[in-house]
């Protein structure tokens, strides 16, 4: 285990949720989503730099997967919209934890399983707290200015 990968992820959590709050952005419909359609874009760009098509076609594959957790999210209430995005985050730290066991891309660096892991992982954690606090209202229509 990376301990430095670790930590520089969770501290990257962190800073990600601190800077989310403080702009607004955790108010707003798409930042959430986004970031979570964005997590599978990393594998893709692992794999092209290997040249390996084979583990692009099966990171296309579970990407969609996210990439329709995103979309629901988008579509959904401020409280289900969290609790989908909590679910696709905690589900791709998973992900990561087994990526080596279900397929290998090469292209992947090492230390990139324990810092995205925790990351998704933290975030999760904070999407479920944040779904139970926050009220069923609807977004901010201005996207952060709320």
């Amino acid at each position: 285990m990376n301990i430095y990968a670790l930590v520089f992820g969770i501290i990257t959590a962190i800073l990600i949720i601190w800077r989310f709050k403080k702009s607004r952005l955790e108010r707003a419909r798409l930042p959430y989503p986004l970031l979570l359609a964005s997590f599978p874009l990393y594998y893709f760009v692992f794999a092209l730099y290997a040249g390996d098509y084979t583990a692009l076609l099966k990171e296309l594959g579970i990407g969609i997967i996210f990439f329709t957790i995103a979309a629901l999210a988008i579509k959904a209430s401020r409280k289900t919209s969290s609790l989908f995005i909590a679910a696709g985050c905690i589900a791709h730290g998973i992900y990561d934890a087994y990526h080596d066991v279900l397929f290998i891309n090469n292209g992947t660096p090492s230390w990139w399983l324990e810092f995205c892991g925790s990351i998704d992982i933290l975030l999760g954690i904070y999407l479920i707290y944040f779904a139970m606090t926050v009220r069923n209202r609807s977004f901010a229509p201005d996207y952060g200015k709320a």
